[in-house]
């Protein structure tokens, strides 16, 4: 095996591209840790929220068995997702209505708000030169030889600044509502859990031959 690794001769330009590939993997994996570092604590917040709605039903015994936990919890849950969908609905609608007075003022109905937001942002060429491309094939697979050039850079265009805002508006309502189902998700899971561990009963450590000891001033307490 490091004979046949020994014998594979790479040029410069195949260096670069396994070079940027190695870069390009950590940029991912780091992202993917941050993402799952803030799903993981989404999924915390919420499972507590979850405890929390359904901790007075049951301590009070009103709720006793698994089945009326379980359908009282979609219930709470799904007014809590209601609840919590009316901030992102919300600043959707009010990114809508900005966008209806803008087009009444200035009549550029045809505008496309999305693409006038690519002038926050760099531009590059991928398709590279015959001389220079900005792929090549190492090991069958395409992969990057170098940056790509910029052909664009961030700027700010005044006339595209309504664009800018409604845009903003609009991903952040997006992301919002995004945060709302996966609390709706993560609620609904420990409200599942919950109704599986909180009335489960175990014998566990019990010995049938044990004697019973009961004293008057602690009775144990009726069950169904």
């Amino acid at each position: 095996m490091i004979r046949l690794f020994a014998a594979i001769q790479l040029n410069d330009t195949d260096k670069k591209a396994l070079i940027i590939l190695l870069i390009l993997m950590v940029i991912a994996l780091l992202f993917v840790g941050l993402l799952g570092m803030a799903i993981r604590a989404v999924m915390s917040h919420q499972a507590k929220r979850a405890d929390n709605m359904m901790h007075d039903v049951t301590k009070s015994h009103v709720i006793d068995n698994p089945r009326a936990f379980r359908a009282f919890g979609r219930k709470k849950n799904n007014r809590a997702f209601y609840r919590d969908s009316l901030i992102p609905f919300a600043i959707a609608v009010f990114a809508t209505l900005i966008w209806v007075i803008y087009n009444i003022a200035t009549s550029k109905w045809t505008d496309n708000i999305f693409a006038n937001c690519k002038d926050l942002f760099f531009d590059y060429d991928w398709e590279g030169t015959a001389d220079d491309p900005v792929f090549v094939k190492v090991f069958g697979f395409s992969l990057l030889s170098r940056w790509p050039d910029v052909t664009h850079y961030p700027e700010f265009n005044i006339e595209h600044l309504a664009s800018y805002i409604i845009v903003f508006f609009y991903v952040v309502s997006w992301v919002y509502y995004a945060y709302v189902c996966q609390a709706y998700l993560a609620r609904a899971f420990m409200i599942y859990r919950r109704s599986t561990e909180v009335f489960h009963k175990s014998l566990e450590g019990y010995v049938a031959n044990e004697p019973v000891d009961i004293k008057p001033e602690n009775p144990t307490p009726p069950e169904d």
